[in-house]
């Protein structure tokens, strides 16, 4: 069964991937028995390749196993298991040394050139007496070839992967920076060096052949060639030829025992087999054969000018060798530098968010360095967010329990039910729906914030929760669903305590301000008491006992101890702390009572106030010393405005003050008309705010108007204020809503 996949490079699935591994094996070792011979001096065989291979994909089993069948047929070779032992020697140096990302060629590379030269040497020479520049030659060779396999093998293993468990080939989405340079590098300059000494080896044949012509001639050149002694070693000396070469004249019946004392086994006569002649061991033990005559034949022997064409040849691979040696050296060290980049970034991405970095690490290349410096300001950037971030959560959550704070969304006002509906957004559970009754008092202001982009309303709950205050704020208005996207809604614990506090203070702020008018109000009950205690005295004194006229001066003392105590009264009750109590009322006693308690003051400064209530008001459940306040403050600015229009207009203006009560259908309205200097422009707008005043400092604080407000919200009604239509002054209205609970 084969099943293909090809949306980012192919996939096979084979169920049968370990017969199929054998069936490769036995392949591989079919293709490593055959030796391929190049040039003389140049051979090789793929067995490499494939345990390398075989490494890559199953392991160090399958890659020793695999090593030792690919090297079977070198013992029919050489006779010996030195190619065996190599190639386990080299498995197990890619096991220790091919990790983190190196790849095989510079591995293979060190290893023939360290380990494999210095035995393939020691072989050659001890087993074979193979002339040194010969020997070394070959196994440059063989580091060139093997390094060149090696990087074919990273080629291959990049491209493709394959997972034994699984049964999977499929080619590999990215490549290892590391190994495909290295791989690449290696087979570039690898390459060029094996390219090089196969051709300087090639041309040997072709040497050798032409060396082989002028030999005969220089032989047919010797003088005395007729008086030669038969068996007679002699040294021919060549034109170009730097070392002398021995030769011997004997009869053809002794060729044999002639080339055996010259250390030859072959005799070349130009007619040798074009196979033989590519084999280095056929050179360096071949004589040429020259005839002289019919019987006699003179052999030359080559050896010496072989090991000079091999010198030749060293001396002109050996820079490129030095220049893969030294590309290989580099490799390891961007190889070193490409993995310290890795493990520095590798940390600093796992060490991300963790903690602030005050010590910089430093990676190799400055690309790299630079990331890493950005990358680490970036960390330090979201590790102080972070660190504000759990400060806030943790100031949050203080907040949170200390003032019942809820983070909400999709807010809206539900008008007929008199609800507050939103999704309550909780880190540990996540976004709930949910709602809030609003007293109906409130419920009047909600609707008028309907379409605000951003609100701030205070409001207590309803359903029989009055005394629970609650502040919303909430932005975003969205006009298709009224809702306004996202906000909090606060628990104000101490919110009507601090309130009341507030009015408190406030009216003891306009009671300081009434002072000297209180102490006129109550000095003449004083001196009526005191003038008529004076009289009774000097009529006891002169013995009058007339009991009427007694009666009449106590009873005088008595009247006016009940005025004194009457104004005591009502300063007591403006000026004790409220109780949030709401009694049954109307709103015209509040009205008179106010009016009760500042007529000293406008005595005193010269201001008329006139009423008009109706007389069938109905009756209202109101805070009775917030109402007084209300009214007792309006009367208080519209004495200030009258002296203010005073000052510019003169003092023998006539102050007048209207209090008029109107109701309607809807509700009861209270007008407080003033004919003074009307509204100041510059507080027209925010009259009603905290700390906002016109009045000189020490005469005013700027909460009157604000706490007023603040009255008014809590009993559903409301408040204004504007300059007045068609005659001097200001008028502050007061509109109560009449429900059917009253």
């Amino acid at each position: 069964m084969l099943s293909v996949n090809y949306p980012q490079g192919f996939r096979v699935v084979m169920p049968f991937l370990w017969p199929i591994a054998m069936v490769a094996l036995m392949l591989a070792m079919a293709a490593s028995s055959v030796r391929l011979v190049a040039a003389p001096g140049f051979d090789f065989y793929l067995g490499p390749l494939f345990y390398l291979l075989a490494y890559r994909w199953f392991g160090v089993r399958a890659g020793v196993l695999t090593a030792v069948v690919t090297t079977i047929p070198t013992l029919w070779w050489w006779g010996q298991p030195t190619a065996m032992l190599f190639s386990l020697g080299h498995v197990l140096a890619i096991r220790l040394f091919s990790g983190e990302g190196r790849g095989l060629s510079t591995v293979t590379f060190f290893y023939q050139s360290a380990i494999g030269l210095l035995i393939g040497l020691f072989f050659m020479l001890s087993s074979y007496q193979t002339p040194v520049e010969v020997a070394v030659v070959m196994m440059l060779r063989r580091v060139l070839c093997e390094t060149l396999l090696a990087a074919l093998a990273d080629i291959i293993v990049l491209a493709v992967l394959i997972d034994p468990s699984r049964g999977k080939v499929r080619r590999a989405r990215n490549l290892g920076l590391q190994q495909i340079l290295e791989a690449v590098v290696s087979l570039a300059v690898a390459g060029a060096a094996a390219l090089f000494l196969l051709g300087e080896l090639n041309h040997v044949n072709d040497r050798l052949e032409l060396h082989q012509k002028d030999v005969g001639a220089a032989v047919m050149a010797i003088p005395n060639l007729r008086t030669l002694q038969p068996e007679h070693v002699y040294k021919l000396k060549m034109h170009g030829v730097d070392a002398p070469m021995s030769f011997v004249e004997t009869s053809n019946g002794l060729l044999g025992p002639a080339a055996k004392g010259l250390g030859c086994r072959w005799l070349d006569a130009g007619q040798a087999d074009p196979g033989d002649r590519d084999r280095i061991g056929y050179w360096l033990n071949m004589c040429y054969a020259v005839p002289v005559s019919a019987a006699k034949t003179i052999i030359v022997s080559p050896k010496n000018h072989v090991i000079t064409l091999y010198q030749q040849i060293l001396r002109g691979v050996l820079p490129l060798m030095a220049y893969l040696t030294f590309a290989q050296i580099g490799l390891l060290v961007f190889g070193n530098a490409v993995r310290r980049t890795t493990h520095v970034l590798s940390q600093a991405l796992h060490g991300f968010g963790r903690g602030y970095v005050s010590t910089r690490p430093t990676a190799p290349f400055r690309e790299a360095d630079q990331l890493l410096g950005s990358f680490i300001a970036a960390n330090n950037e979201f590790v102080a967010f972070e660190r504000q971030r759990e400060h806030l959560m943790r100031t949050v959550e203080e907040l949170r329990s200390a003032i019942d704070l809820k983070l909400l969304s999709d807010i809206r006002f539900d008008a007929t039910r008199h609800e507050l509906r939103y999704a309550k957004v909780d880190p540990a559970m996540g976004r709930r729906g949910s709602s809030l009754a609003v007293h109906s008092a409130d419920a009047a202001h909600f609707e008028t914030l309907a379409g605000q982009n951003e609100i701030m309303v205070e409001f207590r709950r309803g359903r029989d929760h009055g005394d629970h205050w609650y502040l919303l704020l909430a932005r975003d208005y969205d006009e298709e669903s009224g809702s306004w996207r996202y906000g909090c809604l606060i628990r104000l614990r101490t919110a009507k305590a601090f309130q009341t506090q507030m009015r408190h203070g406030a009216r003891l702020m306009e009671l300081g301000g009434m002072a000297s008018a209180l102490s006129h109000e109550l000095r003449q009950p004083l001196f009526t008491i005191s003038l008529a205690a004076e009289n009774a005295l000097l009529l006891l004194e002169k013995g009058d006992s007339d009991p009427e006229r007694l009666a009449a001066k106590f009873g005088r003392i008595v009247e006016q101890v009940a005025r004194a105590n009457a104004i005591i009264q009502h300063t007591s009750a403006y000026t004790r702390t409220e109780r949030d109590e709401r009694v049954a009322m109307e709103l015209g006693q509040a009205v008179h009572n106010a009016v009760r308690f500042m007529r000293p003051v406008m005595t005193e400064r010269h201001v008329d106030m006139q009423l008009s209530i109706p007389d069938d008001l109905p009756t209202m459940l109101l805070p009775k010393v917030g109402i007084e306040q209300i009214i007792v403050n309006a009367l208080q600015n519209a004495a200030d405005s009258i002296d203010a229009r005073r000052e510019t207009e003169g003092a023998e203006l006539a102050g007048l003050i209207l209090l008029e009560v109107i109701q309607g259908d809807d509700g009861i309205e209270l007008f407080v008309r003033d004919n003074g200097a009307g509204l100041d422009p510059a507080i027209r707008s925010n009259a009603f705010n905290a700390f906002c005043t016109t009045k000189p400092e020490g005469k005013g604080t700027g909460l009157g108007l604000f706490v007023c407000r603040q009255i008014m919200d809590e009993v559903g009604g409301s408040i204004a204020i504007a300059d007045n239509a068609d005659a001097p002054g200001a008028s502050l209205t007061l509109r109560f809503p009449v429900h059917g609970g009253y």
